[in-house]
């Protein structure tokens, strides 16, 4: 069941919580896309071959390979706001590195590849090791500014081989918060609106936090995400994830654990 709710996390917000990138800016051109991936990358005579323009719902990007892996370059503002690296992949299978010392190679990553990380209220909001079966392992660590009780979209994910301590892959979001941040829906009240959309549910256990998410390009809500879980049915898992917006009680998003 964790496996399912890191999945559905990061489905949310990959696909859904960042943001559109600006369009009141320009194009910043592709020769200066890629001296930004070489400054990411600490290496100025680095390959990086442009191989496309691709609109996401995160925004526009121009995308590098690097040999082995990816930069997104944001086409507006220059930020690398996601990295790939395929060949550190290798040798994941055995366990070298422990959950501290993996954090702390996560945390030291986005301290000096995300500005303003270490004076931000970053939160934590995920911390686990995730099995690919025989592709290996990864940590994964997800944090999230925390402003006023609320999660906004500005987001730092690291994931980490767990027998070398290579960065396997890197998200780093900046986003302005552009909407209200006080809730017309108490958590208490969203409890009960997500109890709602899995009718007879017996709820062990849920989670609630206020989120600043995009529902589509360029417009903020806040919202509730919450998971519920319940007692099994058989070999069942009952609940899931649960969006609802915090201001007009509309369910936005539901998402079973099957």
């Amino acid at each position: 069941m964790k496996r399912i709710y890191i999945l559905a996390t990061l489905c949310l917000i990959i696909a859904v919580s960042v943001a559109a990138a600006a369009g009141i800016n320009a194009p910043i051109g592709v020769d200066t896309a890629k001296e930004k991936a070489q400054d990411f990358l600490n290496a100025p005579d680095a390959t990086v071959q442009y191989q496309k323009t691709e609109r996401l719902n995160q925004g526009e990007y121009y995308v590098f390979g690097i040999g082995g892996g990816q930069v997104y370059v944001n086409a507006h503002t220059g930020a690398v706001e996601r990295a790939t690296f395929d060949s550190a992949r290798k040798d994941s299978h055995e366990i070298r590195l422990d959950q501290a010392a993996a954090e702390a190679a996560a945390r030291a990553y986005a301290e000096e590849k995300y500005s303003g990380f270490a004076e931000k209220s970053m939160r934590l909001i995920e911390s686990n090791l995730v099995s690919h079966g025989d592709a290996g392992s990864e940590y994964l660590y997800i944090w999230r500014e925390e402003k006023n009780g609320v999660l906004t979209p500005n987001t730092v994910v690291v994931n980490v081989n767990p027998g070398t301590g290579e960065i396997v892959s890197y998200i780093g979001i900046r986003r302005e918060i552009k909407c209200p941040l006080e809730p017309a829906l108490s958590r208490d009240e969203a409890l009960k609106v997500a109890a709602g959309q899995f009718p007879g549910i017996r709820v062990t256990d849920a989670t609630a936090n206020l989120t600043v998410e995009y529902t589509r390009p360029d417009a903020q809500t806040l919202t509730w995400v919450m998971t519920m879980k319940g007692e099994p049915e058989g070999d069942v898992l009952q609940g899931g994830l649960i969006v609802i917006d915090a201001r007009a009680g509309e369910v936005l998003m539901v998402s079973p654990y099957l």
